[in-house]
């Protein structure tokens, strides 16, 4: 029969179950809203791209399809680049969130992420085929009285897709990048093993690692990637 939990140790779950929830919340507000932005954008900009063409053969107003394309142009840029911001963010949180489940030792939404299918499509694919194509259709309306300049929008498009993947790999070396705090975060739980305190291996790592841990919590802050280091190695012997 497994021993009863510490005191210490039901309350260090308690609080990383507590900012597991909000990596949780976090991450599904992030990925509510980038649906719906996906979602909402080539409707209004598609149904708003008819109609100003349509105007614009009645009314005589080719003049301004020029500065309305550019103005729609630099929005869905402006967007698209909100977007990627967002990956990165959901990419964090997801990479937070399996550490923290890794801790637990449970096998949560985070860890039971299922792969790629057929290695590239994923749930970030539709972002760079979206806005690429948003972000042509405005520069065709922005071209369309220029005699010959609106044949290079479907390279734009390609050009676009080309440029939203290659930013992805970016955004994933950063996130592999990060070290494995799981595992230093494990590891510091089991500083309150009456075993592990008295065993004369460990003592002095023992005794640093809390006096350092005690010296963060004093001044709250979350330890830099120096002193992350520094904690890894008082307990990679543990």
């Amino acid at each position: 029969m497994s021993e009863e939990k510490e005191p210490a140790s039901r309350d260090a779950d308690e609080e990383l179950k507590v900012v597991y929830q909000e990596v949780c919340s976090s991450f599904h507000a992030i990925a509510d809203f980038r649906a719906k932005l996906l979602g909402f954008l080539p409707l209004a900009s598609g149904a708003g791209i008819f109609l100003l063409l349509n105007r614009s053969l009645t009314d005589g107003t080719e003049q301004y399809l020029l500065p309305i394309g550019v103005f729609g142009f630099a929005v869905t840029l402006g967007l698209f680049f909100y977007e990627l911001r967002g990956i990165q963010k959901c990419n964090s949180l997801v990479t937070g969130g399996k550490n923290i489940e890794e801790v637990l030792g449970i096998h949560g939404q985070f860890r039971l992420i299922p792969p790629p299918i057929n290695g590239f499509i994923r749930n970030t694919l539709a972002s760079y085929v979206i806005y690429p194509a948003v972000l042509a259709a405005w520069t065709f309306v922005a071209l369309v009285n220029i005699v010959g300049l609106w044949a290079y929008v479907p390279a734009l498009f390609i050009l676009g897709v080309g440029f939203g993947a290659s930013f992805r790999l970016d955004l994933e070396v950063e996130i592999k990048e990060e070290p494995n705090k799981s595992r230093v975060l494990g590891k510091m739980l089991t500083i309150i093993d009456p075993n592990l305190q008295t065993d004369p291996k460990v003592v002095a790592s023992v005794k640093e690692l809390t006096e350092r841990l005690g010296r963060l919590s004093q001044e709250n802050h979350a330890p830099t990637q120096k002193e992350w280091q520094k904690l890894y190695e008082l307990t990679k012997n543990w």
